[in-house]
């Protein structure tokens, strides 16, 4: 018996093909000039806590404050906390069950009725009189033989972790936004700045433009062009400081607070985030594995997989052991007498014959649902994959794109600082100093727009790899016995 009870109906399934072919490094294909170069030595990358290199406090505070209030944190904590208590149900039934159970009965009927009726009680009393009192232990045991209960435990616990694996997803998720909508509020309240100071460079364009006009010395259309301009720059700002606003509400609501409660949390001096360093192209592709959302897909797969298990367990036989034991008596006195002592045992086999095909449809199903699973699973490796590859490639271009930028932005403060000196001088125009400076201002608010771009993609590569964010303590492990 205890051999047979040794015995698994989950059957060996074999490695994903995406699993397999998973190349050992994001490394380009040959030819390939997009993908950054491999680093060197990929070994030392370590992503815990990597924003503390923006050496911002404000940023490392309002990380540390989203991860202790934000409210999808709370309800994901929740939901693992639900799955440790359906991995101890599952568990339950390896267990004997143990009840104890205290009765009283009392009966009073006529002795012609019931079995007194049936022997003719005519002779005997009138009235039959009854006390029973009973204090017993109940035992039942089902004996595991085809490991269906072990399956059922094993699956539940599998669906634990995984649960557990989408709550780091989350913490990592609340991270980023926090990140990412720090930058937005930062890069939008520059570009407003930025905005008002243009239009107050195109009001004094526009005053002086007019003065030529009225002086007849510039055309009508240039003087229209000149108004355009100055209603276009006045146009944007209402867009910037609505889209600001909902940054700054988004910000609270990702805090767990109300709108407009983050207000003394976001410092006046705030910037974007930036650092410029590259992160290794050539990491080994077992990073992959450390992805929750991939390590989540493996453990629902596992759990599929004893599922199959618990579905051709239930179409074999089951042998359940039950044994109640104490004491009886008609007085309450005697229930603690030895003498009136009583037992019973039973053993009862139980085997489905016909149930209309109910059993099987049951294996059927959870095979399509291994097989559903076995699908997705290769399908988020697949696109964690390309995500790694893809966000090393825009990070790499974005952070040309921001050189390319700075460039540009000291090129107009070049032209600006000249204008300034012929203006100065008295050989340049005041028409010329306000348009080298109005290009100048363009090009920093552009580059305010790319830095946030660089900024986010970074924080999309994090993602992309996954890795432990921070040093969290990991759940803790539901089993009675480790």
């Amino acid at each position: 018996m205890l051999t047979v009870a040794g015995c698994s109906m989950t059957p060996e399934m074999s490695t994903p093909e995406a699993e397999q072919d998973l190349p050992d490094r994001f490394e380009a294909a040959p030819g390939d000039t997009t993908l950054p170069a491999a680093a060197a030595d990929t070994a030392a990358y370590d992503a815990t806590r990597w924003w503390a290199a923006y050496e911002d406090p404000s940023l490392t505070a309002l990380v540390d404050t989203a991860l202790a209030a934000n409210l999808n944190l709370e309800e994901a904590q929740g939901r693992v906390e639900e799955l440790a208590a359906q991995f101890r149900i599952a568990r339950a039934p390896l267990f004997p069950s143990v009840t104890a159970n205290g009765q009283g009965n009392y009966q009073n009927q006529p002795a012609n009725t019931g079995i007194g009726g049936a022997i003719g009680g005519g002779q005997g009393p009138d009235r039959f009189e009854f006390t029973d009192y009973q204090a017993t232990l109940g035992l039942s045991y089902e004996l595991d033989f085809w490991g269906r209960v072990r399956s059922q435990r094993t699956a539940a616990l599998s669906q634990y972790f995984a649960t557990a694996a989408d709550l780091q997803t989350a913490r990592l998720s609340v991270i980023s936004q926090t990140i990412s909508t720090y930058a937005q509020i930062a890069s939008l309240r520059r570009q407003v700045r930025l905005g008002e100071r243009t239009v107050g460079l195109l009001e004094e364009r526009v005053a002086v433009t007019e003065d030529r006009y009225a002086r007849g010395l510039v055309p009508s259309f240039q003087l229209y062009t000149v108004r355009q301009s100055l209603q276009a720059a006045q146009a944007d700002q209402p867009d910037l400081e609505r889209r600001l606003y909902e940054a700054q509400s988004r910000f609270a609501t990702l805090l767990g607070r109300f709108a407009g409660e983050q207000r003394a949390l976001l410092p006046d001096s705030m910037t974007v985030p930036l650092a410029p360093e590259p992160v290794p192209a050539g990491l080994p592709a077992d990073l992959l594995m450390q992805r929750p959302d991939v390590r989540g897909a493996a453990l629902r797969l596992e759990a599929a997989r004893q599922e199959i298990g618990v579905a051709r367990a239930e179409m074999l036989p089951s042998l359940s052991l039950t044994g109640q034991g104490g004491t009886q008596s008609s007085e309450l006195a005697d229930l603690v007498d030895p003498g009136q002592v009583f037992a019973s045992f039973a053993g009862q086999l139980t085997a489905p014959l016909f149930q209309g095909g109910q059993l099987r449809a049951n294996l059927n199903a959870a095979e399509a649902r291994y097989k559903q699973q076995a699908a997705r699973y290769e399908q988020t490796v697949l696109t964690a994959f390309q995500e790694v590859k893809a966000s090393l490639v825009a990070y790499e271009k974005q952070r040309q794109r921001y050189r390319e930028v700075e460039r540009q932005v000291d090129t107009a403060r070049d032209a600006f600082q000249a204008q300034r000196d012929r203006y100065e001088r008295g050989v340049g125009d005041v028409l010329s100093l306000i348009d080298a400076e109005r290009t100048l201002l363009q090009a920093r608010t552009r580059l305010a727009g790319v830095r946030r771009a660089v900024t986010n993609a970074r924080l999309a590569l994090h993602r992309a790899l996954g890795g432990p964010w921070t040093d969290a303590e990991p759940v803790d492990d539901p089993r009675l016995f480790r």
